[in-house]
């Protein structure tokens, strides 16, 4: 069984520099009481003057930051002492006042950051609830917090999905999945915070309601898009049968490649969808100079394209 060792040592102090004629008086002093042991009396009296006279005053009599009388030399202590006894009442070092001006204007242009950073945070959410199917809520989460604080989750009061068959559950973080067998827990709703987690927000502008149609795929989206430029059309070339083709370019491995190439069974699967239809009432120039009928996207077609 190892055995747990504890150290404490003692930092460096810096240099003093006191802003007052009478600190080496009083240094003088209080190694000549800094002999020998120190007694829970004297302890008790250093204690008293940091408590009635605060950091700041003991920080002007030693000259340098205080670090609290635990952290302190006894001598730093005796000193304190001699500078009440005396009534002293000196002033902070300019370097400490140069010091902590330049940390408060620090501090304030970190403030200033992070506003920035939220009211960013804040707009960017703003314009994923703008087209949300329901109602979010932000919940931050009660059990494990990160370097930069708890993670605020985002929250849906139904059930939602997600891509093809992602379900997300109401009350549980959109990033969780049903069957996680350790959910998170999370706090209370909270008002004006936008969330932090990422696939929160990922998800935030990916869900639907469970009766809404799924997404088009990459596939069917790339044919969606062609059909919006104009360039699919049906044709019936000699006496074959009808065929749907890409008149933006040749295929040269298909017969009759001339006429564009071959998109027969992408077209149907978006038509069986309802988004998209043939115009049959005129042939219309194609692309590569044949003629056809042109195929459209429906209302629902674009409304899934531009989803």
């Amino acid at each position: 069984m190892s055995r747990r060792i504890v150290v404490t040592a003692l930092l460096p102090q810096p240099d003093p520099e006191p802003a007052y004629p009478e600190y080496e008086d009083v240094r003088r002093e209080a190694r000549g009481r800094d002999a020998g042991p120190i007694g829970g009396r004297s302890i008790a009296r250093m204690e008293d003057v940091v408590q009635r006279r605060g950091g700041d005053w003991c920080t002007a009599v030693l000259g340098r930051p205080f670090p609290g009388l635990r952290h302190a030399p006894s001598l730093d202590g005796f000193t304190l002492l001699v500078a009440d006894e005396r009534g002293l009442e000196p002033e902070l070092p300019e370097s400490i006042v140069r010091a902590r001006a330049a940390e408060e204007a620090r501090r304030r242009e970190r403030e200033a950051q992070a506003a920035a950073k939220l009211e960013a945070e804040k707009r960017r959410w703003a314009l994923v609830t703008a087209s949300a199917p329901v109602t979010f809520s932000v919940q931050e989460n009660a059990r494990h917090a990160g370097v930069g604080g708890s993670l605020r989750h985002v929250t849906a009061p139904v059930y939602l999905r997600s891509g093809r068959s992602r379900l997300h559950s109401p009350g549980r973080a959109l990033c969780e999945t049903p069957g996680r067998t350790n959910p998170l827990v999370l706090g209370g709703p909270l008002v004006d915070l936008p969330p932090t987690c990422k696939r929160c927000i990922e998800y935030a502008g990916l869900v639907r309601t469970l009766d809404a149609p799924a997404p088009p795929t990459p596939g069917e989206a790339t044919t969606l898009r062609l059909i919006r430029s104009g360039a699919v059309f049906t044709m019936r070339p000699g006496r074959g049968q009808p065929t749907i083709r890409d008149t933006s370019q040749r295929s040269h491995g298909t017969a009759w490649g001339q006429l564009g190439r071959k998109v027969d069974a992408a077209v149907m699967r978006v038509e069986k969808k309802g988004w998209a239809t043939v115009e049959t009432d005129e042939y219309r120039a194609t692309l590569l100079g044949s003629r056809g009928h042109r195929w459209r996207l429906t209302d629902a077609g674009t409304a899934a394209l531009e989803g």
